[in-house]
């Protein structure tokens, strides 16, 4: 008989052992002739972290520290041995270019990466960063991440054996490896998003208080990337579906949702505003990044998901889905327009953002299989 849970579950495990195998192929690709036999291998541990239904962990109190610690000490020695000035990957030097422009007094947004690149997130991705900025490593944006993600585990009570085999998928899958050692922060960008939506979705009720904390949390995260729209539209849109929300709380969320993102600009434009209607992060991420009738695509998925979404959980899976398929339809178009290798191997399509994807689609199968997304006792 048709399961419709298992196929969604399936959905989101293969998925993201898609990301896992393309993260590792593209890389490995680089230094062996054996990227693909390689890139099965690594991904094959992966789907056995993911959908092997019994695993016995002996319940060691200080093993899920333990696997945390480990991989943070071997971050620490990547990092010492492996200077990011050395990687063709510029997400730290927008930071860092970013920053530095505002504080010699230059519009931070005229600022380039060391490959030549503008920045392209919103204002609150930066400050998010600025106190690892000031510490001089941004990696550890990247192993926050993982700690989030590890913190919703144990706060939700999903059972000890699930969490260590969704640890154990985290700190082996090749594409957090990759955001590590980059010292990429898209992952830590989406799990925050995660625990925005998780925190709508569990209320009980929802009021002023709830609806002004829930405003706060989509105008600073959408003051990230702009993609993040679409879980928000999606989760919003549920508890209008299901009456959880009516029409004038919705009014008063988009309203107040509105004012935090603006509010972040402020530092920004104040004193720059000829400078931001020349170049700003709405014109780098709908010019150099994805063009801007993909991104009203996109969200025309998000709104069409709701059809579909019948259960809380289903909020995180059209969320994974949506994002996912966002990426891999613009990876499509430049495999159709220039061929696989150009679009993949020279870096026109950037791989990275189906790490946008990951915490949601994770997320579903955490909390699919355990029955569980209310807020414990």
């Amino acid at each position: 008989m048709f399961e419709v849970n298992v196929f969604k579950k399936n959905i989101c495990v293969f998925a993201l052992l898609f990301i896992n195998f393309l993260f590792a192929y593209k890389y490995l690709y680089r230094v062996t002739n054996w990227a693909i036999p390689i890139a099965i291998v690594l991904t094959s541990i992966s789907f056995l972290f993911l959908y092997k239904k019994r695993y016995s962990f002996p319940k060691y109190k200080y093993l899920e520290i333990g696997l945390l610690s480990s991989f943070f000490i071997v971050s620490f020695i990547v990092w010492y041995n492996l200077p990011v000035e050395k990687l063709n990957v510029d997400r730290w030097s927008v930071i860092t270019s970013f920053w530095d422009a505002h504080f010699a007094n230059i519009y931070p947004y005229f600022a380039k990466s060391n490959v030549g690149n503008p920045p392209g997130p919103m204002p609150f991705y930066f400050l998010l960063a600025l106190p690892f900025y000031s510490i001089g490593e941004l990696g550890f944006l990247s192993l926050i991440g993982v700690l989030l993600f590890f913190f919703l585990l144990k706060y939700f009570k999903i059972e000890f054996q699930r969490r260590i085999l969704i640890l154990l998928f985290l700190l082996t899958a090749i594409f957090n490896l990759w955001e590590v050692t980059v010292r990429s922060n898209i992952f830590f960008n989406a799990t925050l998003v995660l625990g925005s939506l998780i925190y709508m979705i569990q209320l009980k009720k929802i009021n002023m208080k709830s609806i002004i904390i829930s405003s706060l949390l989509i105008g600073l995260l959408l003051s990230t990337r702009n993609v993040f729209a679409i879980p928000y539209i999606i989760c919003v849109l549920y508890l209008l579906k299901k009456n959880l929300l009516n029409f004038k709380q919705l009014i008063y969320l988009g309203v107040f949702s509105f004012l935090f993102f603006c509010l972040t600009f402020l530092p920004f434009v104040y004193k720059y505003w000829d400078e931001f209607l020349e170049i700003n992060p709405f014109i780098v991420q709908s010019t150099f990044l994805i063009p801007f009738e993909y991104t009203l695509f996109f969200i025309f998925l998000g709104f069409v998901s709701v059809f579909f979404t019948q259960k809380k959980e289903d909020v995180f899976l059209y969320s994974g889905i949506v994002l996912f398929l966002s990426i891999l339809i613009y990876f499509i178009y430049h495999i159709i327009k220039l061929g696989f290798s150009h679009a993949l191997h020279d870096n026109v399509v950037d791989i990275s953002y189906f790490i946008l994807s990951v915490p949601f689609l994770l997320w579903y199968i955490v909390v699919d299989r355990n029955n569980l997304i209310e807020k414990p006792q």
